[in-house]
């Protein structure tokens, strides 16, 4: 039996053990809200439970509170730097199992917080009380990531069952923060932890996801004149109440003006990404009163870029301001809002990168990919990932590679198929294998 059969072998007959090692991660509830001060225990019970896990395998771990301020001193205005950031009770970990030498190293990164289940009526079942139905996994995270983060640490642990020592260092590393900006990753680079290459385990549909778009989170603040809704009539003169929710619908329709140039425009699309760059409206406030007529509206945006788009900073400073641009265009066509225009507030640049498709590490992956029965095709990963921190800062090329529909993240009743979680690890451990190199098969 040659080394792939023997690894794919074992991987196939310890699913049992990979999807407990997701439902353990799984039952810690490592909610991260935009407030990251509004989080609870469950990230540092994870890591705790990850530490653990790494220790026993021989690796030379770091768990650490990251100094938020600091960072932001150290690193502002560039990406992944976030103002207000605080990690206290919120860690990241690094462990690092030093090979025999003589081999690349890789990195195996994820991240463990997860965003908030919402309404429980809307889950089957409790979102951090794991259940395995129909050969899925389902709760919080299963897809956005631990799923991947449970391939990873399996990939790693099945390869010592077989007794195989890499010539290569492998470094694992999770981190906090993603879900709301990434200063976890930052903090991570910062700390030092690189390698030759990396797989970031966010899910793509087990596909090699060498690209991710950057995101801008903005909010769009419209104001008009409040008045009494059932005795004052709506007026665009400035001595009348002017409803917000009109001005509100005008600059929604504006938005979608500006979608559908995006669609044929060259720079907002990319061959391997499914849809062109997007402005999404994710958040609508407005108005302040049954009785009244709404004095202000604010709109949430988030809107994507590509890597070829990014500024001298690495962040999205030409989309702010071409969004900015269209959005005063929208406002000197109206009589109220030329005098009186909208203002655009932005809350968060998180950068994007992509990795060139014929980089070593991407045709080795490839390999390893194949060798695991996948479709080695890449593709495009249409969310942010952290992949960009670690491949500028980090000097780390990383690409996204984990199990699940991404489309399920953030989901109800989210879940990843166990099939999809096996053969994740099979692509990860054979990668390490190819990539690190074989220092001796001990028996």
């Amino acid at each position: 039996m040659s080394l792939t059969e023997k690894i794919n072998a074992h991987v196939d007959a310890s699913a049992g053990r990979i999807a407990q090692t997701l439902c353990d991660l799984l039952a810690f509830p490592s909610i991260v809200k935009v407030d990251p001060r509004e989080a609870g225990p469950g990230e540092r019970d994870c890591q705790l439970y990850l530490r653990q896990r790494l220790s026993a395998l021989g690796m030379e771990t770091d768990l650490w509170d990251p100094d938020g301020p600091a960072l932001y001193e150290k690193y502002q205005g560039r990406p992944g730097a976030n103002k207000g950031r605080t990690f206290e009770g919120r860690p990241n970990l690094g462990g690092i199992l030093t090979g025999a030498g003589g081999g690349k190293s890789l990195m195996l990164t994820g991240h463990i917080d997860v965003v908030p289940p919402g309404p429980p009526e809307h889950w089957h079942s409790d979102p951090f009380v794991p259940v395995i139905k129909n050969d899925a996994i389902y709760g919080r995270g299963a897809v956005d990531m631990k799923g991947g983060v449970a391939c990873m640490l399996m990939a790693v642990e099945l390869l010592q069952d077989l007794n195989i020592r890499l010539a290569g260092d492998v470094v694992f590393t999770t981190v906090v923060d993603e879900e709301i900006g990434g200063m976890g990753s930052l903090a991570m680079v910062d700390r030092g932890f690189k390698a030759d290459a990396g797989i970031m385990t966010e899910p793509t549909a087990n596909r090699i996801s060498p690209i991710c778009h950057g995101i801008l989170w903005g909010r769009i603040i419209l104001d008009g004149i409040g008045g009494h809704a059932e005795l004052t009539p709506n007026s665009w003169q400035s001595s009348g109440p002017v409803d917000a929710v009109m001005l509100c619908r005008q600059m929604l329709d504006g938005l979608d003006v500006l979608n559908r140039r995006w669609q044929t425009q060259p720079n907002k699309n990319h061959p391997l990404m499914a849809l062109p760059n997007q402005i999404i409206v994710t958040q609508l406030k407005v108005g302040e009163h049954p009785a009244s007529i709404a004095g202000r509206a604010e709109i949430v945006i988030d809107v994507q870029y590509l890597p070829s788009e990014k500024d001298e900073k690495g962040l999205g400073g030409h989309v702010k301001k071409e969004i900015e641009a269209h959005v005063a265009r929208i406002c000197a066509m109206d009589p109220y809002l030329a005098q009186h225009p909208a203002k655009v507030e932005w809350i968060l640049d998180a950068d994007c990168a992509e990795i060139e498709a014929e980089h070593p590490f991407v045709t080795t992956f490839q390999q390893g990919v194949k060798e695991a029965e996948l479709n080695p095709q890449l593709a495009g990963f249409g969310a942010h990932s952290d992949i960009g921190l670690p491949s500028t800062l980090g000097q780390t090329p990383t690409v996204n590679f984990g199990p699940g529909d991404p489309a399920m993240s953030h989901q109800p009743n989210e879940h990843v198929s166990i099939a999809d979680l096996v053969a994740c690890t099979k692509a990860i451990a054979l990668t390490l294998v190819r990539w690190c190199g074989v220092a001796e098969e001990r028996h």
